[in-house]
């Protein structure tokens, strides 16, 4: 019971910790959370106004098909419409991806770099910025495409094993029970795979590395503080799951304005939730790099410590 207080304290410690450092540079973390934020909440409007009406048209077009007879003109004119709709609906999915992801990528960079600054006294200030993500944007998305990958690959081995219970369960509660476990520890377990994922993310943002050599750096400094992180991803994880549950139950037959006001807010605050959790690990980052023996105040690979911000600019092409 004491070694699992203790790491409770540990926790606690890190999230407090993390709490300090948005007094300790008020003006530069809440700028850095909130702009992401604001760019955040146009992007789910954009979703609202724009992907979800396409859906809904597309839904109703494509089921008036099958009471269509096939051989009047009528019914190719309704059959090209719809792939019209369809073509439209891809496009502005693309549109909406490729926008929400340029976002949380920029998102990412300014916090742990904000995080990161901040936890070590350097003064940087929000105009520097820019500067400081042209210059390390590139690391990181090639770490978070890693990231996907295996990300992907793990719930792929998750539909595999869940395959043969579909095929095998004649009773429906008894697979969706089945299902429902077997979704549960391959959560968990992606929480502590996450562990080496969130931390190599904070490592091609800080170090020259990247890619594959970040994941296995992030492996490697971790040592000692998974446990702390396992449990810090779960908190993270169940808070998020509770936000989204909230959000699911929003009640559409409101106005469309209280569903609207109240979908932004809930999805914000899991955007916050996300961006607090990298502010830990850029905490736990140091955490590490302290227990591995190095004097994070004076790291060499953290290319910014001892750059000025004119530097910073003047370094540019």
């Amino acid at each position: 019971m004491a070694p699992f207080l203790n790491l409770l304290r540990d926790v606690v410690g890190i999230l407090n910790e993390s709490r300090k450092l948005y007094l300790k540079n008020k003006k530069l973390m809440f700028s850095v959370l909130v702009i992401p934020l604001f760019l955040n909440g146009l992007v789910y409007l954009f979703n609202v106004f724009a992907i979800k009406p396409e859906i809904t048209n597309l839904i109703q077009e494509s089921s008036l098909i099958p009471m269509m007879d096939p051989s009047t003109p009528e019914y190719l004119a309704h059959l090209m419409r719809v792939f019209e709709d369809f073509r439209h609906f891809v496009v502005s999915s693309y549109i909406f991806a490729t926008v929400s992801s340029i976002i949380n990528l920029l998102s990412v960079l300014v916090i742990v770099h904000a995080s990161a600054l901040t936890h070590i006294d350097e003064n940087v200030q929000i105009k520097d910025f820019p500067a400081l993500t042209l210059k390390s944007w590139k690391g990181p998305l090639v770490t978070y495409f890693y990231i996907v990958l295996f990300t992907l690959g793990y719930w792929f081995l998750f539909f595999i094993v869940l395959f043969p219970l579909l095929l095998l369960s004649t009773n429906f509660g008894s697979l969706a029970a089945k299902s429902g476990a077997l979704f549960v520890m391959f959560a968990v377990f992606e929480s502590y795979l996450a562990i080496v994922w969130y931390l190599s993310l904070v490592i091609s943002i800080l170090e020259n590395t990247y890619g594959i050599q970040a994941l296995g750096k992030a492996a490697k400094i971790v040592k000692g503080m998974k446990p702390r992180l396992f449990l810090l991803n779960l908190f993270f994880g169940l808070l998020s799951f509770g936000l989204v549950q909230i959000v699911r139950r929003v009640d559409l037959r409101r106005s469309f304005a209280v569903t609207l006001t109240t979908g932004l807010v809930l999805v914000s605050l899991i955007f916050a939730v996300r961006m607090f959790q990298l502010v830990t690990y850029t905490v736990a980052y140091f955490q590490c790099k302290r227990l591995q023996g190095n004097d994070v105040e004076s790291l060499r690979d953290v290319e910014y410590t001892k750059l000025t911000s004119t530097a910073l600019i003047g370094s540019l092409p």
